[in-house]
C-alpha cells in the first residue's frame, strides 16, 4: 500500500474533480485516462483499459474517487 500525504490526497482530488467534466462524482474511462496523463501515468490503450476495469469494482462503468484512491495507493 502506498502511504498519500494529505497535500497528495488534496492534490488527486483535485486532478479527479478537473476530469469529472459533468461534477457528478464518478469518472468514465475516457476521464480515466486523462486524470492519468494529468498525473504523468502513460499508459497504452489496453493498460488504461484494464486499469480502468480492475479500478471498477462494482463494473457499473464508472469509477468514484474511493475507488481510484483504493487503485492508486495499492489498497
Amino acid at each position: 500500500m502506498k502511504d498519500v500525504t494529505t497535500g497528495e490526497l488534496a492534490e488527486l482530488r483535485q486532478a479527479f474533480d478537473l476530469v469529472d467534466s459533468n461534477g457528478d462524482g464518478w469518472i468514465e474511462s475516457d476521464e480515466f485516462r486523462r486524470l492519468l496523463q494529468d498525473l504523468d501515468r502513460e499508459l497504452s490503450d489496453d493498460e488504461c483499459l484494464l486499469a480502468f476495469e480492475m479500478t471498477d469494482d462494482d463494473g457499473d462503468g464508472t469509477i468514484s474517487f474511493e475507488e481510484f484512491m483504493a487503485w492508486w495507493t495499492g489498497d
